[in-house]
């Protein structure tokens, strides 16, 4: 239930104020430091002015970010499930075989960085030999020429293969975990903005008196 504000006046000064029926003799000795502010906003107004303040509904720009929110952070998490379905499918799908890296191609970057790729070479189930350049390169280079590796590859796809290392698994599952985060953060966000959507401000009448 809202509070009542009164102001007593006499030749354009205060002589005492009320709170919900409360009087006092100068704003000084409210307790309550929001009631304070409140009678001293009042205050700084015109004499004779009796107004009161309402809860609003919520704006339509309020309602417009929520809903952005949400639909970011669904799709944010819609994404993260999709790609980490597929990198466990890709996973699961690899199989590993004995190579070793026969030639390192270094290549520079758009900022002039210079990166090595590993050209590996591996022998599949039926006995055939696939030389592959690997797509991720290194610097400092993280192999050799003549290094011993195992190989995992897709049999539908050999051309796609890479060395088995935990680095290389991890980043299979880089999609899933930034849009995972980023999901994540909107649901927060969309949260903390429905919350911001439904406050309503309890009404509050302010009377001056003369």
């Amino acid at each position: 239930m809202g509070k009542k504000y009164s102001i007593n006046w006499e030749n354009d000064a205060v002589v005492s104020v009320e709170v919900d029926g409360v009087q006092y003799e100068s704003p000084d000795q409210i307790p309550d430091p929001e009631d304070r502010a409140r009678v001293l906003s009042l205050m700084s107004g015109e004499p004779d002015m009796d107004f009161s303040l309402t809860a609003s509904e919520p704006s339509a720009l309020s309602k417009y970010i929520f809903l952005v929110f949400l639909a970011v952070a669904v799709l944010m998490l819609t994404i993260s499930a999709i790609t980490a379905v597929n990198a466990g499918r890709n996973l699961s799908r690899e199989e590993s075989a004995p190579g070793y890296v026969v030639e390192l191609i270094n290549r520079k970057d758009s900022t002039g960085r210079e990166f090595s790729y590993p050209v590996v070479e591996f022998v599949l189930p039926d006995g055939s030999h696939k030389t592959v350049q690997l797509s991720e390169g290194y610097w400092p280079p993280a192999y050799e020429k003549g290094e011993p590796v195992t190989v995992l590859y897709d049999p539908q796809r050999p051309l796609t293969a890479r060395i088995k290392s935990s680095s290389g698994t991890a980043s299979r599952w880089t999609w899933s975990i930034i849009t995972g985060i980023l999901g994540v953060a909107f649901v927060i966000a969309t949260l903390f903005a429905r919350w911001i959507v439904n406050i309503k401000p309890d009404p509050v009448e302010l009377q001056t008196l003369e």
